[in-house]
């Protein structure tokens, strides 16, 4: 649904909000966090689509997911999804913890860094995109779920006939990197708003 000159845009646009959300975790761990959306694209979700198309090969398993609701008139969902056997590592690293315990479970302190994680990311994309709209949106408090994909991917998108903003995001934290994946829910309304903004800015760039 993207162009790829639409996608360097709307990448280039979330880029300033993602490197903020980068420099906030690095002072809240006290360590270089590097954030970066090497890839973004738009899916028109409908009943019968393949759902194996939707989910990246590495996130179709028990994943770890970080979700927000946001906004009244322009609303949707966002959610942070790491594969779980990743996420272990992400917050052992981002919480100095001692890599002599090899636990494989979660604690309840790890499901709150994952939150506040999710949180930081999430408020940033969501931000990105109620500034481009011109909207200013609330949120929720972040909600942490343990899933498997794309078995539960209806937990994951609740309705069909939405659209799917679907963001790939490399974390890097002391120059260990996981991969993850954000996917925001949208209306029709909502996405056709977003792509009218966002030629509105190559417009102003290229005339």
């Amino acid at each position: 649904m993207l162009n790829e000159q639409q996608k360097d845009a709307l990448r280039e646009h979330m880029s300033i909000y993602i490197g903020q959300a980068a420099s906030l975790l690095s002072e809240m761990v006290d360590k270089r966090v590097i954030l970066t959306i090497p890839d973004i694209q738009i899916i028109d979700y409908k009943i019968g689509f393949n759902q194996l198309e939707l989910i990246p090969s590495f996130l179709q398993s028990f994943v770890v997911s970080s979700s927000i609701a946001f906004g009244e008139t322009f609303s949707g969902e966002a959610r942070l999804i790491f594969p779980k056997e990743k996420i272990k590592e992400l917050v052992k690293l981002c919480l100095g913890e001692d890599d002599a315990q090899e636990v494989t479970k979660l604690t309840d302190m790890d499901f709150d860094a994952i939150r506040e994680i999710g949180n930081i990311i999430l408020n940033a994309i969501v931000g990105s995109i109620g500034n481009l709209v011109e909207v200013r949106l609330e949120y929720s408090i972040p909600e942490v779920n343990v899933l498997y994909l794309p078995d539960d991917i209806n937990q994951v998108i609740i309705k069909n006939d939405v659209y799917l903003l679907i963001i790939r995001n490399s974390f890097t934290v002391d120059e260990t990197n996981i991969d993850g994946a954000i996917i925001v829910v949208l209306s029709m309304e909502a996405i056709s708003e977003l792509v009218t903004k966002i030629d509105e800015v190559l417009v102003d760039l290229y005339g």
